[in-house]
This record gives structure tokens, sequence and C-alpha cells, in this order.
């Protein structure tokens, strides 16, 4: 059944058993969960119930299921299939989202435990269908199976069995089968609110902000945003409940009844819903702007995340989906280190020739199978507008006139090459508020260059750490064919007139010396480049 990582236990849901499932359905659905989802093959069923082939709507009914699942193949044709997977195992999911529908196929060994966990994630008034093993039902020896009867007995579940329902299914097996069909019960809202103002004493509470419990950041958060959640639903609760008791009518009938005051998640009505994907979406933004999770990543890694913020609205914040984000941006990372590094070869040399007081940024030379080469010289200049108002700098003005930005981002990419790590803003930060402090504009020491910084909008950087220039250069050059493909391979005197040529034009013999003696030190290969840092 649609349930396991392992090929042996995966028994997709016959199409003809699907059909039994949904008989009934009401179609005025929003909210979707296909656990042990396997093909998703009982949401397919569930589109073309409530949709037929209207593929617009299609769309909008996908955005509302969806999908757990351990097997990675099967989740990649989940994906594939534009399903969101919002976990692996169906039984450690835990999400204060409200489901109307939970459809399931589960592991027949354990399937009073994802029953029961559906019971447990089906919103008031929402509907699990599940087919079981008939033993599950039949033979209540555990604890589980009594509480699984005892909860169905209660709910007036709807238990059908059947026989001889995977014969001829894509995988076969003649167990008897049990397709239950069970809609929870909307439980009365009392207000505690209410319920005080009847007491006759109010107790004193202690509001003091209590340390949040965790071993690291993320599993903080995590906690927090948990906590949040969880009151807010217990708000919005407590806000239905008082509902009835604020209408401006008397006439509690009346459609155009309203209640006097209203609870809204920015400007629509609170439901649950609309809370915790709120809530979702304030948490993932606060993450990616935390120092602690992006503080190691350009601004182009950073702007890409921001991108993603709309879709993890959708996903749970948690540790499962952080870690799985974090693995995303670390593999992205490696891939492109090259291009970052590239990038920054480009902007100090090439990138800005245009410009008359740039000329000066790189030394031309005839490269190998080429005659327009460059390398980029000592001292750099690149135009930045609008770098400060008068002599008078702050933090804040570096970041608005993109100073600090172009800073950040040369420093890191220069890290990757330094020391294959990657680095935090937190010392350019110290260093520009204390040029900010000083009032000091010219020569302010960065980690591995001194910039100045002129009015009529250019920022003139001069390397202190000339054997990182040469990295740079050497990488560069490399990357681009300008240097022999026996660079770092082979002793000068060994090498052809040819290469020779190219050498000494580009740093000469004895520099060249210098690499062979040390070749560590200068020649970076990409894929031995990124040691994350732990």
């Amino acid at each position: 059944m649609n349930l396991s990582s392992t090929s042996e236990q995966f028994y997709p849901t016959p199409e003809s058993l699907i059909t039994k499932m949904l008989e009934g359905l009401d179609i005025h659905i929003d909210y979707i969960l296909e656990p042990s989802a396997g093909k998703g093959d009982i949401a397919d069923a569930v589109v073309r119930k409530i949709y037929g082939t209207n593929y617009w709507h299609e769309s909008q009914i996908r955005d509302m299921i969806d999908c757990v699942e351990i097997n990675p193949n099967l989740q990649h044709i989940l994906r594939g299939k534009g399903y969101r997977v919002v976990h692996d195992d169906f039984l450690s999911y835990r999400t204060k989202k409200q489901y109307d529908l939970i459809a399931m196929n589960p592991p027949f060994n354990n399937g009073d435990m994802h029953l029961l966990h559906a019971l447990d994630l089906v919103r008031e008034g929402g509907t699990v269908i599940c087919i079981l093993n008939a033993e599950t039902l039949r033979n209540t020896y555990t604890k589980s199976r009594q509480l699984l009867m005892q909860k169905l007995n209660e709910y007036g579940a709807s238990i059908e069995y059947l026989q001889n329902e995977f014969t001829d299914a894509e995988r076969k097996t003649d167990v008897e089968i049990a397709l239950v069909k069970v809609t929870t019960p909307v439980k009365e809202h009392v207000s505690f609110i209410f319920e005080g103002l009847k007491g006759k004493e109010y107790p004193e509470v202690d509001y003091e902000c209590k340390a949040l419990v965790g071993g690291d950041f993320i599993a903080q958060i995590v906690k927090q945003y948990e906590m949040e959640v969880e009151m807010g639903i217990k708000l919005i609760e407590e806000y239905k409940a008082m509902e009835p008791l604020i209408l401006n009518s008397f006439d509690k009938s009346n459609r155009y009844s309203l209640p006097m005051l209203s609870l809204t998640v920015y400007k629509d009505d609170a439901t649950v819903n609309d809370y915790v994907k709120a809530v979702r979406n304030k948490y993932w933004i606060a993450l990616f702007k935390n120092e602690k999770f992006t503080g190691k990543l350009t601004s182009n890694l950073r702007e890409e995340l921001d991108d993603k913020v709309k879709e993890l609205e959708d996903y749970d914040f948690s540790v499962y989906n952080i870690d799985k984000i974090y693995q995303e941006i670390m593999q992205k990372m490696n891939m492109g280190v090259e291009e970052t590094i590239m990038k920054l070869f480009d902007k100090l040399s090439g990138e800005h020739s245009w410009y008359p007081e740039t000329q000066k940024n790189i030394h031309y030379y005839n490269g190998w199978a080429t005659n327009k080469a460059h390398k980029i010289n000592k001292k750099v200049i690149i135009p930045i507008c609008g770098a400060f108002s008068s002599y008078s700098w702050s933090r804040e003005a570096f970041e608005t006139y993109n100073v600090f930005k172009v800073m950040s981002d040369i420093e890191k990419t220069l890290t990757y090459l330094s020391t294959g790590d990657t680095c935090t803003n937190a010392d350019l930060h110290e260093r520009l508020e204390i040029a900010s402090r000083n009032g000091q504009t010219r020569k302010i020491p960065l980690k591995f260059f001194n910039i100045t910084l002129y009015k009529k909008g250019t920022c003139h950087i001069e390397f202190t750490d000339l054997e990182l220039l040469d990295r740079l250069n050497i990488y560069g050059s490399r990357h681009k064919g300008w240097l022999p493909p026996s660079y770092g391979k082979k002793q000068y005197r060994d090498m052809t007139d040819e290469e020779k040529t190219v050498i000494d034009e580009f740093q000469g013999a004895d520099e060249y010396s210098r690499v062979m003696a040390n070749p560590d030190k200068y020649i970076v290969e990409t894929n031995n480049l990124l040691r994350l840092a732990a």
C-alpha cells in the first residue's frame, strides 16, 4: 500500500478501490492530506473528483493538497506531479494545520497507529477515509487497536469489509480489507474568558519572560514558533466561542448580525490555517534574515532564499524542513563557488574597464591562444555612487548606499580563496563602524585590503594580502583558459617557448617558480575549495 520506504511493502491502491473510498465525498473541501502517499494515486483521484478535467481548477486543488511519503523515489514522483511533500514519516508528522480530508492507505502492519494519528490531525467536522487490514479491527488484542475501535464507535464511523480488492491490482494480495470512513464531531466551544468573568477572584499571574528551552539556535526558534502558533490558535478558538455573545443584534439568526469585535489575520477574517500560514511566513522570513543561518551567504544566494518565502509558507516551520532548506543552500554554495569567484574576478578587472579611472585596474598580457588576457593589479578602482553624505558615516549609510553589500560580497568571496571557508559580516561591521566614529574615509583597513571612498562615486581598493591576490588571478586566468594547460604541472625550464612566453607576460619566471614551490597555496581546484564550517 502507499506506505513504505521499501518496494516489497509498496502496494499501489487500485483505481476501483479509490472510487469506493471517494463515494459520497463532499467536494466542498479546502485542505487535504494524503499520508503514505506513494505515487499520489489517491490525491490524483481527489483532484478528478472535485474538478474533473478542468485543469485551471486542478492547479488550485493541487495547492491545497499536502503529501507525506517516506520513500525518496516516490517523493520525487509526487513533486513531479506538483504536490507538496511536507514530511517523510507520517507517524512523526506534527502540524497545527487542520485538514478537511485525510485519505489514506497506510501500512497494514501498523495501520491502527496511522489512523489514530490521522484522527488527531483532521479538523473538527473533517473526514478521514482509510483502508485497513480487516484483522486490525476484528482482532483488537493491542491497546492501540482497542483505542481505535473506541474512537470509531464514538464518532459513528462507517466500516465496510471488502475482499479481493487487491486480487487484480498492480501488486496482488488476497488480504481482506476494511474501508473506514469517519467524520469527527464538532466540539462546542466554551469561552474561558466568559467563564472567568463569573468568578469572584482573579489569580495573580507572573508575566516574567522565561528563557526558551533548547539545545541550539534552530531548536529554540522552532520551539518559539510552536508556542506562538499554539497561543494564536487558542485565541482564535476563544474568539469563536465568544462570537455568539458579541453580536450587534438580539436576533442571532439575522445574517447581518455581525459581531462588534473582529479577529483578523492581516486584513482577512481569522481562520486557523490563515493564521498558521502567516506565522510560518514570519518565521521563514526572520530565519532568512538571521546572521546565524544566512550570515555566510553572498547576496545572490540570500536573494534566492527571499524568493522562496512565499512557497515555504505552506510548509511547517520544523527542524525537518529547515534542515532540507539548509542542505539545499549548502549544495548551491558548492555549485556556486566557481561562479562567485569568477564574478569577482570580472568585477575587479574587465567589468568597469569603460570607466576612465579604472583603466589601470588590470595588467594586460598575451594569454594562451589569445591576445586579450588580463589580471587584476594591486590597486583597483570601482564605481560606487552615493557612498556617503559629507564625511559622517554610519553602518546604515553603508548598507543604504551599497558599500556594505559590495564589500561584504568581496570579503566572503576572497575568504573562499583564502581558507576554503565561509565568513560572517561581524568583523566587517565593526571595521566600518570604527571608520564611521572616527570620520575616516581613506585607507579604511578591511580583512584583505584597504578602501578609500571619494564623493565623486569611486571606491579605491588596495590589496594588503598579495598572495591572495595572486591566488585570485591564477584562479580566474586558469578558468578563462588564458594560462597554458600545463600551468602548475610543469617546471618553467621544461616548458615550451610558447608556454614560457605566456608565463613571462603573466607573472615572470621567478614568480612562477614560487608558485611551483608551493602549488597548494596558489592553485585552487573548485571541488576541493569549500570546506563548510560546522
